[in-house]
């Protein structure tokens, strides 16, 4: 008897200890949790006061870590950004993020419509959507290894006139990596159609497109407080447009460089899949340059269904072979 009696208070004495143990460490992990959520809070602050230099403001209203007990995000009941020196504003509805507590760095993330974009040389917009999701892996500095988003049924309209309509996308995507001291950057659009108020008489099909861009010291470009493109170069990966609803395509492929007054030069690859469709769907949309343009394709319909033809820029200037075919303005 008196041996169980011990065994007992021993086996008590366990389950006390085993849930003291426990609870301390519900209480050390809570405690963690809104420590971390405190930093993150300030630290959101201190990033808004950084950013709110020299012309800029940008704003997180009413910055707030939630997700306890197994996550942790940041929400905004909606976000602000104008860099008044460049013309450039963007503000949007609530912003809602998240992240696993045993990997913060990864991060996922979502922004309500809609936003309003002021950009130079075209007039504000509004942009709306029925979901926009966004994922990020973080480092310790300021800038992300990488940043993607995902944007489905996208609505582009003016805000002057009330409503007038500009472009519609079944799905926009936007992705961008650090790859050592370059960037690399993606954008792939399905189903993009042109408003009638914009396109006009111009008949212009649903199309996809495709760009893969590598911009050499990217980084170092993003951390300017002033960033041109002047000086700069590049390299075009693949930059795809095609018909939604069809075959043909156009694809330009090459490295660019933009010297210090503006002026673009490049030695690009063009492939035109399927020319004949190419040259139907040109001409419709540009009724009054059509026989320019059966002109041209009529030459590549005898290289074949794909074929591939270079086109240089020196200074601006393009040329197919050796012929001049158009100018482009000088890059700010």
């Amino acid at each position: 008897m008196p041996s169980r009696k011990r065994a007992k208070r021993s086996y008590s004495r366990r389950f006390l200890l085993l849930s003291v143990l426990i609870v301390l460490a519900i209480l050390a992990y809570t405690g963690g949790w809104f420590y971390a959520a405190n930093l993150l809070e300030t630290r959101t602050v201190a990033l808004m006061d950084k950013l709110n230099l020299h012309q800029r403001r940008a704003s997180c209203e009413e910055p707030n870590a939630r997700g306890y007990p197994f996550r942790i995000g940041l929400f905004c009941r909606s976000v602000f950004y104008e860099d008044g020196e460049n013309g450039i504003s963007l503000s949007a509805g609530a912003f809602r993020s998240a992240a696993q507590v045993y990997e913060p760095l990864r991060t996922v993330g979502e922004l309500d419509g809609p936003a309003r974009i002021s950009i130079p040389f075209l007039p504000p917009l509004e942009a709306n959507w029925e979901e926009m999701r966004m994922s990020a892996r973080l480092t310790t500095t300021d800038l992300p290894q990488r940043l993607s988003s995902e944007t489905r049924k996208l609505v582009l309209t003016l805000e002057e006139p009330e409503n007038g309509g500009v472009a519609t996308a079944e799905d926009f995507q936007a992705h961008t990596r650090r790859n050592g001291a370059d960037v690399d950057v993606a954008l792939i659009v399905k189903r993009l159609a042109l408003d009638p108020a914009i396109a006009g008489d111009a008949a212009v099909p649903p199309l996809d497109g495709e760009m893969l861009i590598t911009v050499t010291d990217g980084v170092e470009l993003i951390e300017q407080r002033n960033p041109s493109l002047r000086g700069r170069s590049g390299r075009v990966g693949n930059l795809v447009l095609k018909t939604s609803d069809e075959n043909a395509s156009i694809t330009l492929q090459g490295p660019v460089e933009i010297d210090p007054d503006g002026l673009i030069n490049a030695e690009l690859s063009v492939t035109v899949t399927e020319p004949q469709t190419v040259a139907r769907l040109i001409a419709d949309a540009l009724p009054e340059q059509r026989d320019q343009i059966e002109g041209v394709i009529a030459g590549l319909s005898g290289l074949g269904k794909a074929p591939t033809l270079p086109v240089n820029i020196r200074q601006g200037r393009v040329f197919i072979g050796f012929l001049p075919i158009a100018r482009i303005p000088p890059v700010q």
